[in-house]
């Protein structure tokens, strides 16, 4: 968006703590009978998981990529 990518890892933080934050706010809406409110906060909350999922993904894929490059460059 501004020329720099987010570091998966602050994605990952962010977005689980979103995650986290929408869940009780789900639960309060919810307490409260508050409908629409627990549907909007309970699809954020999933949307957040689903991005935090993603982000740690990345981070995992990047760990395996580096070590096969390690890999690959040790046995030349």
């Amino acid at each position: 968006m501004f020329g720099r990518r987010v570091p998966p890892h602050i994605v990952f933080a962010s977005s689980v703590a979103l995650a986290a934050l929408c869940a009780v706010l789900a639960f309060l809406a919810a307490q409260s009978q508050s409908w629409v409110w627990v549907a909007v906060a309970a699809v954020l909350a999933v949307w957040f998981a689903v991005d935090a999922f993603r982000s740690f993904s990345w981070v995992q894929e990047k760990k395996r990529l580096e070590a096969e490059k390690a890999t690959q460059n040790g046995h030349r």
